[in-house]
């Protein structure tokens, strides 16, 4: 079986980071919902990809003047949403959805912040919450910081960790190397359990290297029913992306069982119908 991962919740029909986009995700069904966190100036951990958005950077405001991500490539209507949602939020969500094998697969983000001044503080938060919550909920912690999963691994060791590896022009101690043999090396060094390389790195040697490292294999982000085949015929564990509906289509061609759709229905955001999505 390959994990589906859906990326920001469902980021080719909904705006990423959203409640409507994880009901979403949900109501199509994932193995996995990937998230991104970023500490408030009010001590919240909010769901949102970038860390400034009209010109509000998240990290210096409080929770209720974030605002919501709007991804340019889809037209739906944020409706009742008008902030960033939480984690403890998207936890509440997995709880009314009856949906604890679903991983929740958090990417702490900690972009051009001083690592004193920002970094203790969101992993201590998040440290906070996510213990609150392993016994019930299926967890994952990602970063493209190997100081963050070596901070997270030594401090919630039940909890598998990430390395997120992109193809950069200036490597840096903040960033994991894209090398396939550096990038296993530093993925062990710093106590992950997988490693996630963006699609363009993917290749058979990083996947035979993670192998024997006993290393999963989650390459983001994969757009295209022939990107998903080509990461599963070199041995993925799983798929992270937009499409939830084409990642279901193409991997059950492929002969691959799907994870069980979920009925959910929050009237109030006009977000699923209450209707079950027929597995295949």
């Amino acid at each position: 079986m390959v994990e589906i991962q859906g990326h920001r919740g469902v980021l080719a029909s909904h705006h990423g980071n959203t409640i409507a986009g994880f009901v979403e995700a949900l109501r199509l069904g994932v193995d996995a919902i990937e998230v991104d966190i970023w500490l408030t100036a009010d001590g919240q951990l909010a769901l949102r990809h970038d860390a400034v958005i009209d010109g509000l950077d998240i990290r210096m405001t409080a929770l209720r003047q974030s605002g919501v991500e709007m991804h340019p490539a889809t037209t739906t209507e944020i409706r009742g949403e008008r902030r960033t949602p939480t984690l403890e939020e998207l936890l509440a969500l997995l709880r009314f959805a009856a949906a604890p094998s679903v991983v929740l697969d958090i990417e702490v983000k900690n972009d051009g912040t001083p690592w004193g001044q920002y970094g203790e503080a969101v992993i201590s938060s998040l440290v906070r919450v996510l213990s609150a919550h392993e016994h019930e909920q299926s967890l994952r912690v990602r970063s493209f910081d190997p100081r963050i999963i070596r901070a997270m691994a030594g401090l919630l060791p039940r909890i598998p960790m990430v390395a997120l590896s992109r193809k950069v022009t200036e490597p840096s101690s903040a960033l994991y190397p894209y090398e396939p043999a550096a990038l296993i090396e530093a993925a062990l060094a710093s106590g992950a359990n997988a490693v996630a390389p963006e699609y363009g790195i993917l290749s058979a040697a990083l996947v035979a290297k993670a192998r024997t490292a006993r290393l999963a294999v989650y390459p983001w982000t994969l757009v295209t029913a022939e990107e998903i085949s080509e990461a599963v015929r070199l041995g993925v564990e799983g798929v992270c992306v937009n499409d939830v509906e084409m990642a279901r289509e193409t991997l059950a061609g492929l002969g691959h069982k799907l994870p069980e759709p979920k009925s959910i229905n929050l009237p109030m955001l006009g977000v699923g119908d209450g209707k079950e999505v027929e597995s295949r």
